[in-house]
């Protein structure tokens, strides 16, 4: 491996040279700048980048505190690879900015946070961002003067976030089965306990209100336990599936909380033998690619935009690290889009 003694011995300068060019230091002669740059590449010489860091107040990293990786296990986390297109989006703004993203996950254990944070501050990261697996609040350790942007969560002390609109994709949902004819929608929802089920059902009914349709024509029912220990968390499912489908005017389509209850929902109304989508037309949230094309028919969704988030955090956080004040005071919320497949055709 090349140093800058053999840098400094082929272009002939002395050593303090090399570095000052190095280090990209305007008093450097073009002609001397030339010859030092053509023996770098020549020599495939790497400056020592601790020693940069050391001579700069910039260390080029960014560090990213994580639960994705540890809870794509979680019957909840439904996107399963999709949370890591947060990762993705990150990266590719980073390695854009010239940055390093480091990655740090929670093994399953929040408290885990504190340590992540001071062990990216002991390394002198430029700025932190913290990804949660779901929409949720969070109350996260001290991290002094270390800029922090969250990414789908927020906390109470309005720290620059970036979440999910999910407010915007169960209206477009709504909205999506209106066009196509359908007047008797009903919802089945993630529990309320969840930010993002509270979010949606609201919205549900407030796009069902703005669409025209009769608000007993459109049931709400909530398909999860209260127990996230169970260990059938969509026990509720049938039960609601065979009432819904039994009524004088059932539904012609459902908007079910998220894709991965829409596969556990078009199993059972399988076994009662509904006919989909002729029958029922089935409405998913997420946009889980796996479950989206193996069911049969190919399940219609709406995005959770994952990327766009992780892309909107780094640049968020390369603001606070520039000095300059984050882009609105709260959360910064990211729409997704509705994906029409097989499974909700016009009637």
């Amino acid at each position: 491996m090349a140093t800058i003694f053999d840098v400094a011995k082929l272009a002939g300068v002395s050593i303090k040279t090399v570095s000052r060019v190095v280090n990209n230091e305007a008093s450097i002669r073009p002609e001397t700048r030339t010859k030092v740059s053509a023996a770098i590449e020549m020599l495939g010489y790497e400056p020592h980048r601790g020693a940069r860091m050391m001579r700069s107040s910039k260390s080029g990293l960014i560090g990213l505190i994580t639960g994705l990786i540890s809870a794509s296990n979680s019957p909840f986390i439904t996107e399963g690879l999709s949370d890591i297109h947060i990762l993705r989006g990150a990266q590719e703004v980073c390695s854009g900015a010239g940055k390093t993203l480091l990655i740090g996950d929670m093994a399953g254990n929040p408290d885990t946070a504190a340590e992540l944070m001071q062990t990216f501050i002991s390394h002198r990261v430029e700025g932190v961002i913290y990804a949660a697996p779901f929409h949720q609040q969070v109350w996260l350790p001290p991290h002094g003067k270390t800029p922090l942007v969250l990414v789908n969560c927020f906390d109470q002390i309005r720290t620059p976030a970036v979440v999910p609109d999910d407010t915007l994709g169960q209206a477009l949902a709504v909205d999506h089965l209106a066009q196509r004819g359908h007047r008797r929608i009903a919802y089945i929802g993630l529990n309320e306990g969840a930010v993002a089920g509270r979010l949606r059902k609201a919205a549900f009914i407030a796009a069902c209100a703005r669409n025209g349709l009769n608000a007993q024509d459109c049931p709400v029912r909530i398909g999860v336990l209260d127990d996230a220990d169970k260990q059938d968390p969509f026990a509720p499912l049938p039960g609601i599936l065979r009432e819904l489908m039994g009524a004088a005017n059932r539904p012609t389509a459902l908007c079910l909380g998220n894709d991965i209850m829409a596969a556990h929902a078009a199993r059972i109304l399988e076994q009662l033998g509904i006919h989909m989508p002729e029958e029922l037309a089935l409405m998913g949230f997420d946009n889980d690619p796996m479950i989206c094309q193996l069911l049969r028919p190919r399940l219609s969704t709406v995005t959770l935009p994952y990327f766009a988030m992780g892309r909107a955090a780094v640049e968020t956080l390369l603001t606070l690290i520039q000095g300059e004040a984050p882009p609105q005071t709260g959360p910064q919320r990211i729409a997704g889009e509705v994906v029409e497949r097989d499974s909700t055709p016009a009637l």
